[in-house]
């Protein structure tokens, strides 16, 4: 059946090793989410101190900066481009709709359009 390593079936080292990589994987992008976290504390209290005459600028900075982050770390783990792309299909859609809502019946060919190009795009994948 399968070989062994240095006394432990073949299998099963795979699954040590597939294992102990994982483990590496998440205690990185822990690293990574930790040092991410202390940067953006730092931008934050930065760009506070400059009196651009808007107050919301720090909280600006603080949630897209932790969005940003996120996507770094998914990315990292290697799920990050599935959820940027559900994320972009999902905003086009929107967009459409909101489109053809808004302007009522003079945008509806021009939202069924892109509705259908969004479809083929689904369906190629």
């Amino acid at each position: 059946m399968g070989g062994t390593w240095w006394g432990v079936p073949a299998s099963l080292g795979v699954f040590y090793s597939q294992s102990l990589n994982l483990i590496v994987k998440v205690l990185v992008a822990l690293l990574i989410w930790w040092l991410g976290k202390k940067l953006l504390g730092a931008a934050v209290k930065l760009v506070s101190k400059f009196d651009l005459g808007i107050k919301s600028i720090p909280e600006v900075v603080e949630k897209v900066g932790k969005a940003v982050l996120v996507l770094v770390v998914l990315d990292y783990l290697g799920i990050g481009r599935t959820i940027i792309a559900a994320l972009v299909n999902g905003l086009t859609i929107m967009i459409a709709i909101a489109l053809g809502l808004a302007f009522g019946q003079a945008l509806t060919p021009e939202a069924k359009k892109m509705v259908a190009r969004f479809q083929r795009e689904l369906k190629a994948k």
